[in-house]
């Protein structure tokens, strides 16, 4: 073998390294990506559609949820926990200004509109939104009656998920 040889395959192996390792960077990101529960708000419907899907609450009643969900996961920008005592929780939420602003547009003018606060199919929070004015697009608060453990869960579940802070 030339010595020209042998530096075109120290070269290919090097690049071949490099490949390999850029590769297995990206699919531990999706690992964790793909890991990461889907968090946010999504619009309650009456029935069921081919823009919604069902899902259980409380294991004994069926709604009907958007499939296209107003924020995400990704959509959270800082999140914090706080024990609102005896076991309650409270989620204080800020979100990037788009899905503020998507949030705060379904909710204004829309007193009696069904939103549900979810983490997967897991609905945290199902409520009817009551008075014309809508979510601050400064934040929310998600009240989880006796729900301490299941909050501290969901943070957990969903640092590193997002940019957030809290």
């Amino acid at each position: 073998m030339t010595r020209a040889m042998k530096r075109r395959d120290t070269r290919l192996s090097v690049l071949a390294l490099a490949v390999v390792s850029e590769l297995a960077l990206l699919s531990a990101g999706a690992v964790a990506r793909a890991s990461c529960p889907q968090v946010g708000f999504t619009l309650v419907e009456p029935r069921l559609s081919s823009e919604t899907r069902a899902v259980r609450v409380g294991g004994s009643q069926t709604i009907y949820v958007r499939r296209v969900p107003l924020t995400t996961t990704s959509d959270i920008v800082e999140i914090k926990l706080a024990d609102d005592g005896g076991g309650d929780a409270s989620l204080l939420i800020k979100f990037a200004p788009a899905a503020a602003q998507r949030l705060h547009d379904a909710t204004t003018n829309h007193s009696g509109l069904r939103i549900a606060f979810m983490a997967d199919d897991d609905v945290l929070l199902n409520v009817v939104w009551e008075g014309p004015y809508g979510v601050d697009t400064d934040g929310t608060q998600v009240s989880l009656e006796h729900g301490m453990k299941r909050a501290r869960r969901l943070m957990e579940a969903i640092r590193g998920c997002t940019g957030a802070s809290g």
